[in-house]
Parts: C-alpha cells; sequence; structure tokens
C-alpha cells in the first residue's frame, strides 16, 4: 500500500511539474512578438505557426471586433450599475449603513495591501542593487 501511495505522490508531483512548463510556455506564446509587428497578442499557440502577413491580419481583425466588444462592454458595464443600485435599494437605511462601513474596512485593507506590496517591491529592487 505505501509504495501505490508513493507512486501516486510522485505522479501528482510531476504531472504539476509538467503542468507548470506547459503554462508558462503558452503564456509566453500569448505575448510573443516578431520584431517591428504592429501592437497586438496572438491567441495562445500561434505565434509559432503564423507568418508575418498573417499576424497583420489577425491584428486587423482583432482591432474589427475590439472597437464592437468595447461597445458592448460599456453597454455592459451601464447594466451592471443600473442592476447594483437596484439591488442596494432592496436593503433598509441600517444595512446601507453597515455596508458602507463593511465596504470602506475592505477598501483600507486593500489600500494596506497595496502598500505593503508597494514596499516590498521596493526593499527587494533595493536588496539587489
Amino acid at each position: 500500500m505505501k509504495i501505490r501511495r508513493v507512486g501516486v505522490v510522485l505522479f501528482a508531483v510531476v504531472a504539476m511539474g509538467v503542468l507548470s512548463v506547459l503554462a508558462t510556455s503558452f503564456a509566453q506564446d500569448e505575448g510573443a512578438r516578431v520584431g517591428d509587428d504592429e501592437a497586438g497578442r496572438l491567441p495562445v499557440g500561434y505565434s509559432a505557426i503564423v507568418k508575418k502577413s498573417q499576424r497583420k491580419q489577425i491584428y486587423a481583425i482583432q482591432d474589427k471586433y475590439q472597437k464592437q466588444i468595447s461597445v458592448l462592454q460599456k453597454q455592459i458595464d451601464a447594466i451592471e450599475q443600473e442592476r447594483d443600485a437596484e439591488v442596494v435599494n432592496v436593503l433598509s437605511e441600517e444595512q446601507k449603513k453597515i455596508l458602507a462601513f463593511i465596504l470602506k474596512l475592505r477598501a483600507e485593507e486593500k489600500a494596506e495591501n497595496a502598500k505593503a506590496a508597494k514596499q516590498a517591491t521596493a526593499a527587494g529592487a533595493g536588496a539587489s542593487n
């Protein structure tokens, strides 16, 4: 039984390592650019197979659809704001005060975490110089 468990654990460790390497490889492909190409991003895996002329075509297609997506995203944002306003109106005044307090605490915590991360980054950069 112990040998089987060790085998399962070993398999899991190796699988996680392989997945990590693959994820890193795909992430690098996604942001890949060639020389003086126009700014743009290719879908994962495309950078290894498309020609420069195909890249330009893909970027043009992406730009065309991005304009439509941007318009729709603004509409989605507006609808979400309306929805959120309606949801808040379901609450009593007391609940709204409590929610405001909770959201304030979360915002302060987020700001503190961002400040701490910035300081840690600065300390790390200073240590490497």
